[in-house]
């Protein structure tokens, strides 16, 4: 018997694979060649859609591109949730630490890194780029931390220092990120991470207790 006929796609839909179309496009253009070459024009010829599709979903360059990054980096959010399910037991906060550190350095090994540090290089002069960058960089922010929260558990959850913590923790690893573009063999690298497994601990407690201290 022939197959029954598919339901045909809601406008919605349409428009929904249009938009993840373009925002793939984006960043397979980004990788295989940069920011200067991804053009508008480029993004509409890899997505195979109209200009005024395109130009419907995303006005400008900035946006579209500062756009890609939020979907890789919604993607690497739901791999982080499956991923979670096989993390230590809370009870055992020391290896869970360690796990949750292990899972955050891994978006910074991969395609959302690269994307991301084309767009930071690219905004330093791009005035148009800049502040949609900027906004977007604060919420992506947000989104990790209270990702964090989740992964790692009650415990270090509710810690008054982890989101200093946090932030100290990502702006090691986006620097040891830059060095592994150049250094790809650099066991430094790793030994620097467990290094910062071991200290976490410590920089969680002391920002913990910096924070109540100000709130006196």
């Amino acid at each position: 018997m022939p197959d029954a006929a598919r339901a045909p796609r809601t406008q919605q839909q349409r428009r929904d694979e249009t938009r993840r179309a373009l925002l793939d496009a984006a960043v397979e253009s980004l990788i295989e060649v940069g920011f200067t070459r991804t053009t508008t024009l480029e993004v509409q010829r890899r997505a195979d859609v109209s200009r005024g599709a395109l130009l419907h979903h995303f006005p400008s360059k900035a946006e579209l591109l500062v756009a890609a990054v939020d979907h890789l980096a919604e993607m690497r959010a739901r791999e982080l949730r499956i991923l979670a399910q096989a993390l230590p037991d809370q009870k055992d906060k020391a290896r869970r630490t360690d796990a949750v550190l292990d899972l955050l350095w891994q978006c910074f090994s991969g395609t959302f890194f690269q994307v991301a540090m084309e767009l930071r290089t690219a905004a330093r002069t791009d005035h148009e780029l800049r502040p949609v960058l900027t906004t977007a960089e604060k919420a992506l922010r947000e989104r990790i931390i209270a990702q964090a929260r989740t992964l790692f558990g009650k415990d270090v959850a509710e810690h008054a220092g982890l989101e200093r913590a946090l932030d100290l923790t990502l702006q090691l690893m986006i620097g040891a990120a830059m060095t592994a573009v150049l250094h790809t063999e650099d066991r430094r690298l790793d030994d620097l991470i467990d290094d910062w497994k071991l200290l976490f601990p410590t920089v969680l407690a002391n920002a913990g207790a910096k924070k109540k201290t100000r709130a006196k």
